[in-house]
Formats: structure tokens, sequence, C-alpha cells
């Protein structure tokens, strides 16, 4: 069994106990999936609902220039506006996405809103989304030297926007990610990227910068803030 921290052990201890109370599921299922609560955790899921507003600018840098999307997400309401410089605000209801007649402008902002805030709080994607988990134990990193703690983690064949896909994160001893890579469709190859950064966002904590191995492209996080429901404003501190 590959080694982790006392408290990365603490946390699995504690939601086997209350996620598999019987037996029936082999021990290293039990290992895999609760470590999977334990990364959303050490991201500070527990305060989650403590959110009434996120706001954060999506940034990305390669040959083909900057680009960069501001998002301001009142998750409890679930309202989205997305702030583009030199185009005009767009703000709509999640629910809206649940019509029939769903206008091309909409699904494409929901689109992207999806992919930026998924790169901001996947570790609770890890908890929100339907996947299947495998512990791989240690190993070596994708990017640079050492190793992690390897988790697979696979979506289904159908629902999302991108079936099949996989995501291979390397774990350190806090319970944080340092690494992936993304296999699209569950593919055998895939892209690599760093974790880099993290701050504590009021009740919750984001990683805030991500390159490739050869830094040709880089994605990061500024902009970002955190209103809670006492109303207290909170910013990276």
């Amino acid at each position: 069994m590959p080694r982790i921290s006392i408290r990365l052990m603490g946390w699995l201890v504690l939601i086997a106990a209350s996620l598999y109370p019987t037996a029936a599921m082999a021990d290293d299922d039990r290992m895999a999936k609760g470590l999977r609560q334990a990364v959303a955790m050490s991201y500070g899921f527990a305060d989650w609902d403590q959110v009434e507003e996120i706001r954060f600018t999506f940034n990305t840098q390669s040959a083909r220039g900057h680009s960069a999307r501001h998002w301001t997400w009142r998750p409890i309401e679930g309202r989205v506006t997305l702030e583009i410089e030199g185009e005009e605000p767009i703000t709509y209801l999640q629910s809206d996405l649940a019509g029939e007649d769903v206008s091309e402008e909409l699904s494409k902002t929901d689109h992207r809103f999806i992919n930026d805030s998924y790169w901001l709080l996947f570790p609770y994607q890890l908890i929100w989304s339907e996947q299947t988990v495998t512990d791989a134990g240690e190993s070596p990193l994708p990017i640079g030297e050492g190793t992690g703690q390897k988790l697979i983690v696979q979506y289904p064949d159908e629902g999302g926007y991108t079936p099949g896909d996989a995501y291979d994160l390397y774990i350190d001893n806090a319970g944080l990610i340092t690494h992936w890579v993304f296999r699209r469709g569950g593919g055998e190859k895939g892209s690599a990227m760093t974790w880099e950064s993290n701050v504590d966002l009021g009740p919750i904590k984001v990683c805030t910068d991500h390159h490739n191995a050869d830094k040709s492209f880089r994605l990061w996080f500024d902009g970002l803030g955190v209103t809670t429901v006492d109303g207290t404003s909170h910013t990276p501190e």
C-alpha cells in the first residue's frame, strides 16, 4: 500500500467509516474513493456551502497570445456573469439550460464557464461529478523529478461536454494536486500540466497557476474574490 500522510489518512479513516460502513467493497476501491474525498476536503470542500459569490479571471498564454475571461458566479442562485474586454457582459441562470430552446450563444457561454470553473474547482468535481477512480499508488511525476500518489479519474462514455475523458492526478502528502495529465476520451497519451501556487480564498483553497512541460502554454487565475453568506468579502491571503 502506498504511503500517505497522517493528515490524509485521518481524512480517509473518517470518510471510509461514514461512506462505506460494510466490507462489501474491496480495500483498494475503498482507499481510492476515500482519497478522492480527501483531496476535495484539502481544498476546503467542507466549507463550500459558505460561498455566496466567487469571482475569478481565467487567463491563458500561448503562441496565439493572451486571452482572459472574467467570471462572477453565485452558486446558491445559479447566476453566472461573463465579462470579456471589449464585449457586452453576459448573465444567465444555470437553470436556463434545462429548457429545450437553449440559444447557441448561451450554450457557448456555458461551455466556457464549465471549462474555466472546472480548472479552478476541479478538486470539488471529485465529489460533484460521476466518475470511477483508481488508486495507482506512488508514481513518477509527469513533469520534473519526484513522485506523487497517482489517482486515475475516468468519466463515463456518455454525458457531459467531453464524455470518456480521463485525468491522472498526482497528489502530495498534504492531499493537494501537484500535476495532472488530461487524456481526452481516455486515450493512452495525454497533456501534462503542473498545479502550482495554492492560495486561501476565504473558506476555500484554490490553485492559481499551471504550465506544460516546456512552458509554451500557461493557464492562471487572477482577479480572485469570494463573498461568503455572512456578507464578508475575501481576497487571496
